[in-house]
């Protein structure tokens, strides 16, 4: 979830472009569960998404995907 210490350090890379908590509601079924006999998800599904939805709507090129906090790391998303 994004905070205003997020905020600040991305400027306006995700200033109301990030998914609501409602949109993500709608989006989470769909997404694939984690694997029972793996390790845990270190990766926010919300922030990867928000990455992808970013790449999506800018156009912008993988290595140029802002940098974590932002997003989670070009090659996670």
């Amino acid at each position: 979830m994004w905070t205003s210490a997020d905020r600040a350090l991305v400027g306006n890379f995700g200033s109301g472009q990030t998914l609501t908590l409602d949109q993500f509601r709608l989006l989470e079924p769909r997404l694939p569960p984690a694997k029972p006999s793996g390790r845990p998800r270190s990766t926010d599904m919300r922030n990867l998404l928000d990455g992808l939805f970013y790449l999506v709507r800018t156009g912008c090129q993988w290595r140029h995907l802002p940098p974590s906090p932002a997003f989670p790391p070009g090659p996670t998303v």
